[in-house]
């Protein structure tokens, strides 16, 4: 699937989304904490924000903006549109109840891994203390790295060039040399690993999903390292993933 955009780009439309992008960032904003945020002139995100509450991406309660239910039903049906619902849940949450432990579908969009599915096994439901995020790169995650590894370098070097390598946590790779030397170690097991890569103390084990031959996102599994060790997460975790994700493409061709 192609996602780089080679066409002519609009700032103003670019401006706009950001104003929504900060928006939902913050839970809501009034004009003046957004002309905080964004170094533009006060009638100028007036403006912005004035044609998104338009376009009925934004409500207004009082002088606080906030992103509209309408936003979350055009997400759901996108996915709706992109996804085998039912199929895709079902895999992840089999592989968080074999495992205990949690497991992510992701999909692929323009060199970043978005959130589709999460689910929680009985190990991973204890925990409390889990940011939950909605968006991840591809260098530090044990899916993004598979699918770095099946990628044509000339679109591996486009998403690096993109987002470059962002420091997560102290053990997040730093060098493309190293990124890249990886790979073929990556290929020839079959999956990625990230080890505290993407978090302090989080290990997962990941696999590129594919639907006709094309990337379309990633699943993964993993939990805290202290309760599970690298043994574990190569043999137990890898052949418990790798099962599950035969059977989703297998399905997903259907």
């Amino acid at each position: 699937m192609k996602d780089e955009a080679n066409g002519r780009i609009l700032k103003t439309t670019r401006m706009s989304l950001r104003v929504l992008e900060l928006v939902l960032e913050h839970d809501g904003l009034t004009l003046a904490r957004l002309a905080e945020l964004i170094d533009k002139p006060k009638s100028s995100l007036h403006s912005h924000l004035q044609t998104l509450l338009n376009a009925r991406y934004l409500v207004k309660n009082d002088n606080t903006y906030r992103v509209s239910f309408r936003v979350s039903l055009l997400g759901e049906m996108a996915r709706q549109q992109r996804l085998e619902d039912s199929r895709v849940r079902g895999i992840v949450e089999e592989l968080a109840a074999e495992t205990g432990e949690e497991a992510n579908f992701v999909v692929l969009e323009h060199g970043r891994l978005l959130m589709a599915y999460g689910a929680s096994g009985d190990s991973a439901s204890e925990e409390r203390n889990v940011d939950f995020r909605t968006e991840y790169y591809l260098h530090n995650t044990a899916a993004g790295k598979a699918i770095l590894a099946e990628m044509e370098p000339a679109r591996v070097d486009r998403v690096l060039d993109r987002w470059h390598l962002p420091q997560e946590s102290e053990s997040t790779i730093q060098s493309r040399e190293r990124l890249l030397e990886s790979q073929n170690e990556v290929l020839s097991r079959g999956y990625g690993i990230s080890d505290e890569e993407s978090a302090p103390g989080l290990v997962t084990v990941g696999v590129a999903i594919h639907r006709s031959q094309d990337i379309i996102g990633g699943l993964s599994v993993g939990g805290p390292k202290y309760r599970i060790s690298m043994d574990r997460l190569h043999t137990e975790f890898a052949d418990t993933l790798l099962e599950k994700a035969a059977a989703l493409e297998n399905q997903l061709e259907q």
